[in-house]
């Protein structure tokens, strides 16, 4: 037996209190908790981590259980930003805005906060998959979506932006969900359910 398969098969979890959170920057959270899942499981065999972006055209998408809503937890999002990480037969969500567990499995997950779909066509949501550590490397915020009139919409994270080396803003990238666009496919609903179930 080599020593790699020695090692600790056991995924590490960190406290949600661990983590880092700011309102209403969901892709910074998910930015610092894809940077620290993957730090704490260098060495955890058969991990796969994923953030995923969910939005659609009009940029007004659904999601229940939600700390921001008094209603039911339903709220509606330009986009928001999870995390999924799947070790042996779990496959756990990570959402820093959810009222449910942390982390819940995709299962729960998917009853209680996706849901179904709304009957109106311009509401369905698209999912986009991509590799956490293509996120980490890859994802460049200058925060400048946040700030309307001179002022931020909300109070930003206390450290400085996170900048790729390009130092380039591509948050936009991220969120779109033309099948086109770079970083990951993107599924509509019946598929993400699909894939992740």
């Amino acid at each position: 037996m080599s020593s790699e398969s020695e090692q600790s098969s056991s995924l590490v979890i960190p406290q949600k209190s661990d983590c880092m959170y700011t309102a209403c920057f969901c892709e910074e959270n998910i930015w610092q908790l894809a940077k620290l899942i993957l730090d704490l499981n260098k060495s955890t065999p058969n991990m796969k981590c994923y953030v995923i972006f969910v939005s659609n055209y009009n940029k007004c998408v659904h999601l229940w259980n939600q700390n921001s809503s008094h209603n039911e937890g339903l709220v509606f999002w330009d986009y928001h930003v999870f995390l999924i990480v799947q070790h042996l037969d779990n496959t756990l969500v990570f959402d820093m805005d959810t009222r449910l567990p942390f982390p819940v499995p995709f299962a729960q997950y998917a009853k209680e906060a996706i849901r179904e779909e709304f009957k109106e066509s311009h509401s369905k949501r698209y999912f986009k998959v991509v590799d956490a550590d293509v996120f980490v490397a890859k994802f460049s915020s200058d925060r400048n979506h946040m700030i309307e009139e001179g002022g931020w919409m909300s109070p930003p994270p206390p450290y400085p932006p996170i900048l790729n080396e390009d130092k380039v803003h591509n948050l936009d990238n991220f969120i779109s969900m033309d099948p086109s666009n770079e970083f990951g496919p993107v599924l509509n609903l019946e598929e993400f359910k699909a894939r992740f179930s």
